[in-house]
């Protein structure tokens, strides 16, 4: 039986290398990107397409390999409120989606096209967030999000444009860049070393990605299902900040400094982020509660001897 084949636009970020590392042996999977990852794709057998998807029609490529699935993972991620952030974040988060969607749209071998929504989108708004609720972005990359998604949307019911809209909360795990949270306050904690933070008072629903991995491959399977919504892939629990900071230092014994208050909340901070997983849950037919403190014990032991 022939593997279903996979596109990853942006396939050598944090979530696309633990999908290959993880689903490379299940699926037929190709990287489409202006980065190739060679010393990572060595590893694994990816077919990988070296292109600008901003700026090329990838009609072609896409018709070529008649794919199953395509999921878009390409995306600026930049939180801060700089409104000078506007023009760059429209013109590739929602500029690259819309071009997968000129070159894959009459594709009759597609089930699913999965586009990176985020939390972001909602903003301070009651929590735990529900993707019925009207979102108030906060920020210019939460904006972008939350037009791709409404676009995204109105192509599906417009054009039955087979995508789906998945909202993860904060992903944690392998491969992730070290200005992230959890990888900062790991690499400082280790390394005894001081941390800045705010004071950390603020909660957050932690996702491992590997259980985020498994959601997203569920929603793939029951496409008939999950084509035409947003939804939610998250713990459905609420983590304050510090409590993380502090487990970690006691898990590396650190000698660290820290600063809880030598920075200042970002303006507008959200001091309680929360998703509800009751669509995921619905169309899955599993529970999706993970347990943070598990997953999170997990990863330390597997990955910091």
């Amino acid at each position: 039986m022939s593997k279903k084949r996979v596109v990853l636009f942006g396939g050598y970020g944090f979530i696309g290398k633990n999908f290959i590392e993880k689903f490379h042996e299940k699926y037929e999977i190709y990287v489409i990107d202006k980065v190739i990852d060679t010393t990572f794709s060595g590893r694994y057998i990816v077919n990988n397409i070296l292109a600008d998807v901003l700026n090329n029609d990838l009609t072609q490529q896409i018709n070529k390999i008649a794919p199953d699935y395509i999921i878009n993972l390409i995306s600026i991620v930049d939180t801060s409120r700089d409104i000078a952030l506007f023009d760059k974040m429209i013109e590739i988060n929602l500029g690259i989606f819309l071009n997968i969607y000129k070159s894959s749209k009459n594709l009759s071998s597609l089930k699913a096209v999965v586009q990176m929504g985020s939390a972001e989108e909602y903003g301070p708004i009651a929590i735990p967030f529900q993707e019925s609720q009207k979102e108030q972005p906060m920020s210019p990359y939460a904006i972008s999000k939350q037009l791709t998604t409404n676009v995204a949307m109105m192509l599906n019911k417009k054009d039955g444009f087979p995508v789906l809209v998945v909202r993860p909360s904060n992903l944690f795990g392998k491969y992730q860049p070290s200005e992230k949270f959890i990888p900062y306050v790991i690499e400082q904690l280790r390394g005894n070393k001081p941390l800045k933070l705010s004071p950390c008072q603020q909660k957050r629903d932690f996702i491992f990605v590997e259980n985020f991995l498994l959601k997203l491959e569920a929603l793939l399977n029951r496409s008939e299902k999950s084509v035409g919504k947003v939804i939610n892939i998250a713990s459905g629990e609420s983590i304050k900040m510090q409590d993380i900071v502090d487990y970690t230092a006691k898990y590396f014994d650190s000698k660290s400094i820290i600063g809880y208050g030598d920075l200042p909340y970002r303006a507008n901070e959200m001091m309680d982020f929360v998703c509800d997983t009751q669509i995921l849950a619905e169309i899955i037919e599993e529970k999706t509660v993970c347990s943070f403190w598990s997953d999170y014990q997990y990863f330390l032991k597997s990955n910091f001897k």
